[in-house]
């Protein structure tokens, strides 16, 4: 009986140790390191028009990195974020519009992240021209390949969130479509992932999207909503991403006017995996 007690004393007292166990996020990489990236996204269009349903799979590979330039006494951090080439393979039910393209994007950023892994400034390096497929304009949304969490200034504890909310705009010539994401990250624990010992984070947040524009001489809306759910792993030392998987699916329309008056119901729905190479 009374190793019994002290069995499960000993067993709420280590319990409690980890429950109870805090830690600090910051983003503090070090100068002069370099991180390579591998991207992957496997994504599904679903979209109906005329009484006709088609659905497009796609699937994109490409490859990033950060050369950490300089880390200030404050703790901002200057990062150089080169994109090479992005690979893209579409296939539908007419197989004869399934193609698969390379697009050497040329893509230099200059980003300033503040020790909480916060944007402070955004600009352009480099981009190349070219020529997109089906002659669409570049866009270049600066979270594409950002750092992809902003941490929380006190420190967590198992179970803890935090909220985060930003919202994009992207432009061209041709039309803007603004995107809105607000939700929260949960810290879920300390894991080891690809031997790296990380804070593992859950991450839910929901999405808007709207825009106008033309396209092909004829005007379009946009408007949809959508979900992201996943993970992230995160070094506990650095706080620079290891590892990151996200589910998302959102439901859009658009609306076409002019020569064709119509409305397009569409579905997308895409598997985002980062990784950082070795």
């Amino acid at each position: 009986m009374k190793k019994s007690f002290i069995l499960i004393v000993f067993s709420l007292i280590f319990c409690s140790q980890i429950f109870s166990q805090q830690i600090t996020l910051r983003f503090q990489p070090e100068k002069g390191k370099v991180l390579n990236y591998l991207l992957l996204v496997d994504g599904t269009l679903t979209q109906s028009a005329m009484g006709m349903e088609q659905v497009v799979n796609s699937k994109t590979e490409g490859k990033y990195s950060y050369f950490i330039q300089n880390v200030s006494p404050k703790g901002d951090v200057d990062i150089i974020i080169t994109v090479d080439t992005i690979k893209t393979s579409v296939k539908s039910q007419m197989s004869l519009l399934d193609t698969t393209f390379v697009i050497p994007l040329g893509l230099k950023f200059k980003q300033t992240l503040d020790k909480y892994g916060k944007i402070v400034s955004f600009e352009t390096i480099e981009m190349k021209e070219l020529q997109l497929p089906g002659g669409a304009e570049r866009r270049i949304d600066k979270r594409n390949y950002s750092h992809p969490v902003v941490f929380p200034e006190k420190n967590v504890s198992l179970g803890d969130e935090w909220t985060f909310s930003y919202t994009d705009t992207n432009a061209t010539e041709d039309g803007k479509v603004i995107s809105k994401t607000t939700g929260k990250y949960k810290f879920n624990g300390v894991e080891e992932k690809n031997g790296v010992r990380c804070a593992k984070l859950g991450i839910d947040a929901n999405i808007s999207v709207s825009g106008q524009g033309v396209i092909q001489g004829m005007n379009y809306g946009l408007e949809g909503d959508g979900k992201s759910m996943g993970t992230l792993w995160i070094d506990l030392n650095r706080g620079t991403l290891v590892h990151m998987e996200t589910d998302t699916e959102m439901e859009m329309a658009m609306g076409i006017s002019g020569q064709v008056e119509m409305v397009m119901p569409m579905t997308q729905k895409f598997k985002t995996v980062v990784t950082l190479s070795k």
